[in-house]
């Protein structure tokens, strides 16, 4: 009875994960459904699968990472490849981490998020921007990825409570 009781609590969280994830996704691909700061506009499905990661444990964190990646991929360049790749690498060692090492506080998962966001997109702008030679590198980056990072890191505080909530309350016994 623990057991199916068990189940149908992971399948309430991954339906509530599942919600957060077409919630997320439909307001990234919604024009002027997020306001743009500067030219940049939050990748919230990033915001998104590194909270996922910070609850989840590693396996888990990582197909999480995958949809979201995907999901980013399609809405962003129609290719598949950077933002899963770069999620899954993110997610796995963020799960790690709070597994192990970490507690989960709202200034851990902060910290972490200021160093992953910036790591992410800064190699985005550098593998899909710099080597494609396109002019005005430092114009595009401090015009419209700076504040991509930044608007990326807004909801993080937002996206760790809701899902810290859902994982409190569909947690195993």
């Amino acid at each position: 009875d623990l057991v199916r009781e068990d189940m149908n609590k992971k399948i309430i969280r991954y339906a509530l994960y599942g919600i957060e994830i077409m919630i997320c996704f439909a307001l990234q691909v919604t024009p002027a459904a997020l306001p743009e700061v500067f030219g940049g506009k939050a990748v919230l499905l990033l915001s998104l699968a590194l909270s996922f990661g910070v609850f989840e444990k590693e396996l888990p964190a990582m197909l999480l990472a995958v949809v979201c990646g995907f999901l980013t991929d399609c809405a962003y360049s129609g290719t598949v490849g950077f933002y899963v790749i770069m999620l899954v690498i993110a997610c796995f060692t963020i799960s790690l981490l709070f597994q192990e090492y970490f507690r989960k506080s709202m200034l851990t998962v902060m910290l972490t998020a200021f160093a992953a966001v910036p790591v992410i997109l800064i190699l985005q702008f550098l593998i899909f921007y710099v080597s494609a030679g396109y002019p005005d590198r430092w114009y595009m980056f401090f015009h419209h990825y700076f504040f991509r990072i930044v608007c990326t890191l807004m909801p993080i505080p937002v996206m760790y409570w809701v899902n810290g909530f859902v994982f409190r309350k569909t947690a195993e016994t």
